[in-house]
């Protein structure tokens, strides 16, 4: 019985490839250029700089014999592997979910040492290059359907859909016609903003029963800095203070051009007086919120192909623990849950045969919990006068904090459980 259940479980495994060669077979410059490319295109897809540095001493030692020392910055990589030095710097992030796919497949194999390094530069230099997996009009439809997914979760009424649906097509659009023109890529936030702002003062104010914010924060998803709010807050508590404290000060100045551009629209466009409550949906609306946002991003991201359903479980695993949570705990802690929850099974349901990595997963999750948002709409009202602003700003901080130690925690949780078993377990993607 128990070789039938070790057979089955084989089946579904995901199993690493045996090594090319032994260490030291390639020259250190090689292996020093392979680390320097690996490592600059996992800094591009968002993961923390500790897990970026863990994965490439990991790389190392398949390959050398030789010392290495690796320092990683959000923007910024050296790598020494004996007497050869190499220096990678890149202000390029990309969210894509396929570069990120792709970017940890070859990670993999390299950590089994089942790449030569050439191979492995080619390899990771393709993929930096390769184009999005769907077009400017599909991009910018899931981008919508995003929004309208988000949109049900913090304004869950039948008249707000439409208007969701406008606002996150008028952002997509904005999105995609800034990608040629880098140069506006520092206004874009301010510029997104204040467009928003005014185009839901004008056109759809009528259906802002709680306040305007409800409306415009859901459109401002790709302009949120909450992955960085995030990422920043986890490389702090792993006392990676540097980098951490940069990129939270950076997603910080990127929160503050939104809300300045909230601001500026409000100013020019008015007050909106309060409206009078409409029809909520039913329960319902929870679960059909999850799939849009598991069908907007799989199209706005350009997710790998067959990942669609591993999204939607993730992102579903993500939701509904948060919202069980939010059943004991406030909304600001809520997160916690989540991220504890979801990290863990993202990285588990990424060693199985057929999943997506696991950076791609747990992306997703970042995703559906929104921390941005949050914090958006909390410093937004706090600047626009809704209301007092230390009580807000403090909700705010906690729901970023929350998120972060949860992920804490789950890859605290995964790699322990890991170390135990028979087989070694992979570095946790985030």
């Amino acid at each position: 019985m128990a070789t039938l259940r070790s057979r089955i479980a084989d089946a579904f495994r995901f199993t690493e490839p045996p090594a090319l060669a032994p260490p030291d077979h390639y020259g250190r410059a090689d292996v020093a250029a392979m680390l320097r490319d690996i490592g600059i295109a996992m800094v591009e897809v968002s993961f923390p700089v500790q897990l970026v540095e863990d994965r490439l001493l990991e790389i190392a030692a398949r390959y050398t014999t030789a010392r290495v020392q690796v320092a990683v910055l959000p923007t910024m990589l050296f790598i020494q592997v004996g007497e050869a030095h190499e220096m990678e710097g890149s202000a390029q992030p990309s969210g894509r979910l396929d570069m990120a796919a792709r970017v940890e497949e070859i990670a993999r194999l390299a950590r089994a040492g089942a790449i030569t390094p050439g191979d492995a530069v080619e390899a990771v230099h393709a993929a930096r290059q390769q184009k999005a997996r769907f077009g400017s009009l599909a991009t910018t439809l899931g981008y919508a359907l995003t929004t309208v997914g988000f949109g049900m979760v913090v304004e869950p009424t039948w008249k707000a859909l439409l208007a969701h649906l406008f606002l996150g097509l008028v952002v997509g659009l904005i999105v995609q016609l800034s990608r040629p023109l880098p140069g506006l890529t520092p206004i874009l936030p301010t510029l997104s903003a204040v467009v928003v702002t005014l185009l839901a003062t004008w056109f759809v104010a009528d259906v802002a029963d709680d306040g305007l914010l409800r409306i415009i924060s859901p459109a401002l998803i790709a302009m949120l800095p909450g992955m960085a709010l995030v990422i920043g807050a986890i490389e702090l508590a792993g006392g990676r203070i540097v980098s951490g404290a940069s990129r939270t000060v950076y997603a910080l100045a990127q929160l503050g051009l939104m809300v300045y551009g909230v601001v500026v629209g409000v100013r020019i466009a008015g007050q909106v007086p309060q409206q009078a409550a409409s029809t909520q949906m039913g329960p319902w609306s929870l679960y059909a919120s999850i799939a849009l946002i598991a069908v907007g991003l799989y199209f706005y991201l350009s997710a790998p192909r067959g990942s669609l359903p591993w999204l939607l479980v993730v992102i579903a695993v993500a939701t509904l623990a948060q919202t069980a949570a939010g059943l004991v705990l406030n909304s600001a802690h809520s997160g916690f849950v989540g991220a504890m929850v979801a990290i863990p099974f993202a990285v588990l349901a990424s060693r199985l045969r057929g999943a997506p990595p696991g950076s791609v997963l747990a992306l997703a999750v970042f995703w559906s919990l929104v921390p941005g948002q949050l914090t958006f709409m909390s410093l937004s009202r706090s600047a626009s006068g809704d209301f007092a602003g230390t009580a807000t700003i403090s909700v705010a901080g906690a729901a970023i904090v929350s998120i972060a130690l949860g992920t804490l925690v789950g890859w605290s949780l995964v790699r322990t459980l890991a170390a135990r078993g028979r087989r070694p377990a992979a570095p946790v993607p985030v």
